[in-house]
C-alpha cells in the first residue's frame, strides 16, 4: 500500500487516509468515552459569549466566531477558574454561527442558576461545560469506520 500511495494510485491514498481516520477518531473517541464518566459539580457561570475568531472581517459570510466561556467552581475546596466549553473547539463561519448557539443549549443550568461543570478527577484544572452525547459518540465511531468499510467494498467487494 505504501507503494501504491507513493505512485498516487487511489487504492493506496485511499487505504492510508481510512487508517488515519481510524486513528484519529479512536483518541477522539477513546477521550469521548473518558469525559463521559468525569464527576461534576455545581459552578458559577460569569460569562459565555460568541465572539469573533481571527482577524475582523469586511465581509459578514468570511466572519468566524467561537464560544467563549469564564466560570468558577470548586472540588475538594480548592476554587478552579474554567474556560472550555465543550472538548470540541468549533469555528463556526456567520451563517453556521447556529451551531455555536446549540452547543450553549447544552450546558446544564441548575435550579439555584448556577451550571453544571464536568472536570477531570486527576486533574480538577480541566473542565468543560458540555460532555460527549451518545449521538457525538456514535457520529465519531462511523467517521472512524465508515472509510475503512468503503475501502473494502471499492477494492475487494
Amino acid at each position: 500500500m505504501w507503494q501504491l500511495a507513493s505512485d498516487g494510485d487511489i487504492q493506496g491514498v485511499w487505504f492510508w487516509g481510512a487508517l488515519y481516520t481510524l486513528l484519529v477518531c479512536s483518541y477522539s473517541l477513546y477521550f469521548q468515552i473518558r469525559t463521559r464518566y468525569w464527576p461534576s459539580v455545581s459552578g458559577q457561570l460569569n460569562s459565555l459569549e460568541i465572539e469573533k475568531f481571527g482577524t475582523n472581517e469586511k465581509l459578514l459570510y468570511e466572519q468566524d466566531y467561537q464560544s467563549m466561556a469564564l466560570y468558577t467552581y470548586h472540588v475538594n475546596g480548592v476554587e478552579y477558574t474554567g474556560k472550555r466549553v465543550s472538548p470540541w473547539v468549533i469555528v463556526a463561519s456567520h451563517n453556521a454561527r447556529f451551531i455555536l448557539a446549540k452547543q450553549h443549549a447544552a450546558i446544564h443550568h441548575l435550579p439555584n442558576a448556577n451550571i453544571k461543570v464536568f472536570y477531570n478527577p486527576n486533574n480538577p484544572k480541566k473542565s468543560f461545560l458540555v460532555i460527549a452525547s451518545r449521538t457525538g459518540i456514535a457520529i465519531t465511531l462511523a467517521v472512524a469506520v465508515l472509510p475503512l468499510i468503503t475501502f473494502y467494498w471499492r477494492f475487494y467487494g
